[in-house]
């Protein structure tokens, strides 16, 4: 008896040690430590404004600058460089709060903050003009900045621009528990949690691979990430609160690509009507993807990046 209470209460001490390395944030890679394996070359690191902006620069021609969505990073759109880098210099960024940029010293994390960002990264890297691309809150960034500088945009490529907060659903049950878990545990961040996750936004989930989940959980599990990201969620609701979406959206001129994933959850279908009638006054192509979710350029790469190199090669019609 007195042997199983020992092996019962050395059982605790070391669950109970483990729990708490976990709430330390012993468990959360450092930077030095996540640069090993995903800022390789042709990845480098440039100070903006005070901020570390992590970017992967790959061919030559007009800038093209991609921003990664929620909870992503630049490596979303590693399928879509071997398409477009033999036309255009592509250059893919981690945007503050996400990847392996910032932290912002201002503590300013927040959609406004991220379009003054992008715009001092864009005068730093002396380009006159760019083309833009997006997706999700990257998306999101990359519309504002065109819609603040039309002088400055060439073409803009978004997938699932959100125009609002997503509709209210039922998530999946795993995907609830996988949350439920990582408040449990935070700071640290389970690859349960994240597997849930892609399998959730992806209209397909077989093809969410192990080399995926691992990534979006060692990159979100950077130490200092999580409060980040929260904070830059927090300014948002305050955005889709304050914001007249309609005339934001109706000012953009910009021809645009918009493609969908209509296979997704998240914002389903009709969002992408919407968005469509909201950006009424610039010139737009839409193209839409039924197999797809809500990351377009992870499930179908070499769908999407031939769809992007069509609109971006094609001349821009004069203006009546």
């Amino acid at each position: 008896m007195k042997l199983m209470f020992g092996i019962v209460g050395a059982i605790l001490v070391a669950a109970g040690t483990v729990y708490g390395s976990l709430k330390l944030g012993w468990w959360n890679p450092s930077l030095d430590t996540l640069k090993v394996t995903y800022a390789t070359a042709p990845s480098r690191f440039v100070t903006v404004d005070g901020v570390p902006f992590h970017i992967r620069e790959t061919g030559d021609g007009p800038p093209l600058i991609l921003i990664n969505g929620h909870l992503g990073n630049l490596h979303m759109f590693d399928g879509w460089a071997p398409t477009l880098s033999p036309h255009f210099r592509v250059i893919q960024m981690d945007y503050p709060p996400y990847g392996l940029s910032g932290p912002d010293p201002t503590g300013d994390y927040s959609t406004e903050r991220s379009v003054e960002l992008l715009g001092k990264f864009i005068d730093q890297m002396g380009f006159a003009k760019v083309n833009l691309g997006g997706t999700s809150n990257g998306a999101l960034v990359a519309t504002f900045y065109a819609i603040d500088n039309p002088d400055r945009v060439d073409k803009l490529v978004v997938s699932t621009l959100p125009t609002g907060r997503p509709p209210r659903r039922q998530p999946a049950e795993n995907l609830i528990f996988g949350a439920r878990l990582n408040r449990w545990l935070a700071p640290y961040q389970t690859e349960y949690f994240y597997r849930a996750f892609l399998r959730d936004v992806f209209a397909k989930p077989e093809r969410v691979t192990d080399d995926l989940v691992r990534q979006y959980h060692d990159i979100n599990n950077r130490a200092g990430a999580a409060a980040w990201v929260e904070a830059y969620i927090q300014t948002q609701y305050n955005l889709w609160d304050t914001l007249d979406v309609t005339a934001k959206f109706g000012a953009l001129r910009t021809p645009t690509l918009l493609q969908w994933g209509d296979g997704g959850k998240v914002l389903p279908p009709f969002v992408g009507d919407a968005v469509r009638d909201l950006l009424k006054n610039a010139p737009l192509t839409i193209v839409r993807y039924p197999d797809a979710g809500h990351m377009p350029m992870l499930e179908l790469p070499e769908r999407t990046a031939t769809d992007v190199l069509a609109f971006l090669k094609e001349p821009v019609a004069a203006a009546p």
